[in-house]
């Protein structure tokens, strides 16, 4: 706490809140990979999903959520176009597949 980056308490203390978030956040977005389906589907879906429960914090940030993308609004329709290919694409499409279906009980 010696070396806190801003010049008071209270700054320090929503600085730390805010890290704190979004720590949370991409934990919980690693979370939401349903481990389920045949064997060869669990074991890849286990890996991703402790691949990006483990991540760091920047390389989270880095690889899945600062990528290059056009978004294209018409007719009630909202389109997302990824401008580059990185190899962590495939996370973020395996989370946005899980985040999107509801669970079935």
């Amino acid at each position: 706490m010696l070396t806190a980056p801003l010049d008071n308490l209270e700054s320090n203390m929503a600085y730390m809140v805010f890290a704190s978030l979004a720590w949370t956040l991409k934990t919980w977005s690693g979370m939401l990979i349903r481990v389920k389906g045949n064997e060869g589907q669990r074991r890849v879906r286990r890996e991703a999903r402790n691949r990006i429960v483990r991540m760091e914090f920047w390389t989270y940030l880095n690889s899945l959520m600062l990528l290059p993308a056009q978004v294209i609004r018409s007719s009630r329709r909202r389109i997302f176009r990824l401008l580059t290919y990185r190899p962590t694409v495939d996370l973020l499409m395996t989370m946005h597949d899980h985040i999107r279906q509801p669970l079935r009980c």
